[in-house]
């Protein structure tokens, strides 16, 4: 239907009407579909970064250090 390529076509076209240096947004690594589709696209994946996160619990606990 083209509505993933719409959606990412418009906000890459806010970020550079924004004058924003890139856009960037998360794939999982077994995702090999959106991992082409992307890359059709002209993204590159980035090897070295990992995403980070603290929830819950473990949030909480972090918080009231």
């Amino acid at each position: 239907r083209g509505i993933g390529e719409a959606l990412l076509t418009r906000l890459a076209a806010m970020a550079v009407e924004r004058g924003y240096g890139r856009f960037e947004w998360s794939v999982l690594d077994w995702n090999n579909n959106a991992i082409r589709f992307y890359q059709r696209m002209g993204a590159s994946m980035l090897p070295d970064w990992r995403i980070c996160r603290i929830t819950g619990d473990a949030l909480q606990a972090f918080g009231e250090r």
